[in-house]
């Protein structure tokens, strides 16, 4: 008596993971919605996003999922941290941000 075939077959457990992981991410939303969600941030709130931090932003407001504004606000904030900012002050901007542009973030 041996385990799942169907783990066999197909190799590594870890490698579907990452398989199914890599299909599930923003390149599945139309690459276009990027610079309309740069205009449309910048037109309705006065504050002008890049390239990276308005991907994040189409993916919390596009994506199904119940922690979408978290995960987005978290990848800002590591975003903002990487170009230098405080820990606290690049917390405070990326949850500024995603509320601004994709609704209230709970805690």
């Amino acid at each position: 008596m041996s385990g799942p075939t169907r783990f066999k077959k197909s190799g590594n457990l870890n490698r579907l993971i990452e398989e199914k992981r890599a299909g599930n991410n923003l390149r599945e939303i139309p690459s276009v919605l990027v610079p309309v969600w740069q205009i449309k941030i910048r037109e309705r709130f006065g504050i002008s996003v890049d390239r990276e931090v308005a991907e994040y932003i189409v993916l919390a407001a596009h994506e199904r999922g119940t922690w979408r504004k978290q995960r987005a606000m978290r990848k800002i904030e590591k975003l903002f941290m990487s170009r230098g900012d405080s820990m606290e002050d690049s917390a405070k901007k990326a949850r500024q941000v995603v509320d601004l542009a994709v609704g209230t973030v709970e805690k």
